[in-house]
């Protein structure tokens, strides 16, 4: 059969085809026909394979399903016919749970403890053939998916149903997709505004050529299981974009509020209906499709009962954990954000009323939204910073002046990410704060989320002002912080201070990311003012005082750690005089910091009025830590006491700007490396390519020398030998080649040796050279 008549099949037809095949005795026209091996079929029944099983979806489907008896799932009754559940023949009257079976896409991945078995895919074919001893075989998609992974699906689907007929239980393959294969679909009556789509409408789907590929994938998968006759069955589960228990798609505009953003982006108008399902809701689909394998509906929409548009969805996360603010943006300008994938970015951009009939009509699944995505933001916000242990660390820290509170109150800040607060910075950020949204007018394109909120926020900001106003008189310049520098904080009273305290304690900002008291509260008063519960909680915690007479604390604000630093006062002189005077502040100096210091000290010896007593009264766990024992400017050993002490950080940790910052410095920091270690490695090779030249120039002086020197040897060597023949060889030569030459014998070379032997001077044979001649010249045939 072909690819396009294997997506357009119907079930009916391949009844029919089938019911024809069987009374005819032969195979039906466009029969798909596999060869089999006759092997015995392994499988266990309760095994769920999830691919991959760590990815966000993964992860909670994997763990869901890890907790649930098998045929637990929620179907009507009264829609029994539609499935074809199959009862647990354990044997046993033991609940079967499900054994959950996974991949893993990241190989660094932590394996869960609820995870059965890890199944390896390096070797394909041996990964096929163990995925077919799988109950169930789930694939999450949910998540860019790629041509690779519509390869792998369909090649999943082949193996199964190359294999159906030595099946002897059913095999179920699920496989979780999006909604964008619903892209440009129209409502079935444009002009019905309650008109929705639902599963009805799956053959009417349209999308954008993009996600051409994906929509052929799911009709591929639909037809698969109708081809086999009841032992392999497939389905489609269509989910919008999911959420809760640490986000997926929404996840930026979550972490840009806990970061306290200024707004929260909204792109185009916002008023596009975002399809979206609580993860919770989309595992408890899962589990009854397993559970109860429907019989016709192959193709399944997992969305929440309300919609809600993308305007609603974001003002609702910007007030639970942001700012409160949202901004419109160009709808292009979601393909500039950095932190989504195309395929995300066309996923918040969906506009479809869908809704989920099948699920609603035959699945007894409780949605937890069903109120809508907006109305629960509250238990979504809760589950994200749980799930991404984004946990607040609030410090105080406390001690005598001089001690380092400041110095050690920043590096905890760094090292954790927290807000850092000394009094002065409090008390002048807070009226900038104030000032702004007491006079704030604001853009056409930024929008909070309430009017009559925002009215609210403006006059108790207008009335706070107010207070501090009347403390220290009008402030005409608009630096608070050099206004609070040139007028005196101690016109302050405690109670404006713990109000200004508490309202910033209580931001978003600090709510989310946690602070570091820098110094604060100092008295009795001022820690029972800061830390007892305000108006706000007091329906929550009543008027009354709590057990044993304790005040009733305000958990937003109670630090979870407080450290008191001490030291001796001739440790804290003696500090003060190797830190630079540039650094050191006003109360630092030499000629102040006795005074200051046994101020401090008098202080502290009416302790009935320390905040250490109002602790103690509370039963409040404040740890000490003496400092004496570092004495360097930073105190390195202090800081590694209270990291101990704090534990591991719980936070983002750096920003995505912050991330690439340090990627840039640390980018230049490495080119800067490099190239004093290019410089190096230059010279040292120019020096080496000198010396090389050097010993090269060297040799070949020695080797002309050597030479030189062999030659004179040779010369001298020869100087005896040549005067030898000169004397007694060379004479009696030179007339034998004259003769030669003038007599031109046959053969002059034993003329010239006879000659020679005949005519040498010492012979005795020198009678006979006449003779010898004449012997000679007759040999030529020649007369003198």
């Amino acid at each position: 059969m072909s690819e396009r008549a294997l997506y357009e099949s119907e079930e009916d037809e391949f009844e029919v085809r089938g019911e024809d095949a069987r009374s005819s005795g032969g195979f039906a026209f466009g029969t798909v026909v596999f060869p089999v091996e006759k092997v015995q079929d392994f499988v266990d029944a309760a095994s769920v394979l999830i691919n991959p099983v760590d990815s966000y979806l993964g992860k909670y489907v994997g763990l869901y399903l890890s907790d649930k008896v098998v045929g637990s799932g929620n179907a009507y009754p009264e829609s029994d016919e539609e499935f074809e559940g199959e009862e647990n023949s354990g044997g046993s009257n033991l609940p079967t749970y499900w054994k959950v079976l996974g991949t893993f896409k990241d190989a660094k991945s932590q394996i869960p403890n609820w995870l059965w078995a890890v199944m390896q895919t390096e070797d394909y074919d041996a990964y096929l053939k163990e995925i077919l001893k799988c109950s169930v075989v789930i694939y999450d998609l949910t998540d860019n998916p790629t041509m690779e992974r519509f390869e792998e699906v369909r090649a999943v689907c082949d193996a199964f149903r190359a294999r159906v007929p030595t099946f002897k239980t059913r095999r179920v393959f699920i496989l979780i997709s999006s909604v964008h294969s619903w892209y440009h679909t129209k409502s079935p009556d444009p002009s019905d505004p309650n008109a929705y789509l639902s599963e009805q409408d799956y053959r009417r789907r349209r999308t954008k050529p993009a996600y051409r590929d994906l929509q052929l994938l799911e009709r591929y998968v639909v037809a698969s299981g109708k081809m086999t006759k009841g032992m392999f069955k497939a389905y489609v589960v269509g989910a919008g974009a999911v959420y809760g228990a640490g986000e997926g798609p929404l996840h930026h505009w979550f972490k840009s509020a806990w970061h306290n953003a200024k707004y929260l982006p909204i792109y185009g108008t916002g008023k596009n209906f975002l399809p979206t399902v609580y993860i919770k809701d989309l595992a408890s689909i899962l589990q009854n499709v397993m559970d109860f394998t429907p019989r016709r509906q192959r193709y399944i929409l997992a969305i929440d009962p309300i919609l809600c548009q993308q305007d609603q969805i974001v003002k609702s996360i910007s007030e639970c954990l942001g700012t409160g603010r949202v901004m419109k943006l160009p709808e292009e300008d979601i393909y500039l954000n950095r932190e989504l994938s195309t395929f995300q970015a066309d996923q918040l951009q969906l506009d479809l009323k869908i809704e989920t009939t099948f699920c609603r009509d035959n699945f007894n699944v409780d949605f937890t939204a069903e109120k809508g995505m907006n109305m629960l933001i509250s238990k979504i916000a809760a589950e994200y910073k749980k799930s991404r242990n984004l946990e607040p660390l609030k410090v105080c820290i406390l001690g005598p002046p001089g001690v380092g509170k400041s110095t050690i109150s920043r590096q905890i800040s760094d090292i954790y990410r927290l807000n850092h607060f000394t009094q002065a910075d409090m008390i002048a950020s807070t009226i900038e704060i104030l000032r702004d949204i007491a006079g704030d007018q604001s853009e056409p394109d930024i929008v909070g989320l309430d009017v009559s909120r925002e009215e609210d926020a403006r006059e108790a900001a207008k009335k706070l002002l107010a207070e501090v106003d009347l403390s220290l008189g009008p402030m005409d310049g608009t630096d608070a912080e050099s206004e609070i520098a040139r007028k005196s904080v101690s016109q302050l009273g405690d109670e404006i201070i713990c109000k200004l305290y508490r309202f910033r304690l209580l931001t978003n900002q600090c709510q989310n990311q946690g602070f570091v008291l820098d110094g604060f509260p100092e008295t009795d008063d001022q820690a029972r003012m800061l830390f007892l519960a305000g108006e706000e909680l007091g329906e929550f915690y009543g008027e009354e005082p709590g057990e044993d007479g304790k005040d009733i604390l305000d958990p937003r604000i109670v630090p979870d750690k407080i450290i008191v630093l001490e030291a001796s006062d001739e440790f804290l002189i003696q500090r003060m005089l190797t830190i630079p005077t540039a650094q050191l502040q006003d109360r630092h100096q030499d000629k102040v910091f006795p005074g200051v210091l046994q101020a401090y000290r008098k202080k502290m010896d009416n302790y009935d009025s320390t905040a250490l007593h109002y602790m103690d009264l509370q039963e409040m766990i404040y740890y000490s830590i003496d400092v004496t024992a570092d004495s360097s400017a930073n105190l390195p050993n202090i800081i590694l006491r209270i990291s101990d002490l704090l534990g591991k950080p719980h936070n983002y940790g750096l920003t995505f700007e912050q991330e690439n910052a340090l990627k840039n410095a640390q980018q230049l920091e490495a080119e800067k490396v490099s190239t004093i270690e290019k410089e190096d490695l230059a010279q040292i090779e120019s020096k080496e390519l000198e010396d090389r030249r050097n010993n090269i120039q060297q040799w070949m002086e020695k080797l002309a020398k050597i030479k030189r020197e062999e030659f004179e040897r040779e010369e001298a060597a020869m100087i005896p030998l040549r005067h030898y023949l000169m004397a007694h060889v060379v004479p009696t030569l030179t007339k034998g080649l004259i003769e030669v030459t003038r007599v031109r014998p046959y053969d002059p070379v034993e003329f010239l040796a006879e000659f020679m032997f005949q005519h040498n001077p010492g012979s005795i044979n020198n009678a006979n050279a006449q003779k010898f001649r004449d012997e000679m010249i007759k040999k030529r045939g020649t007369t003198k």
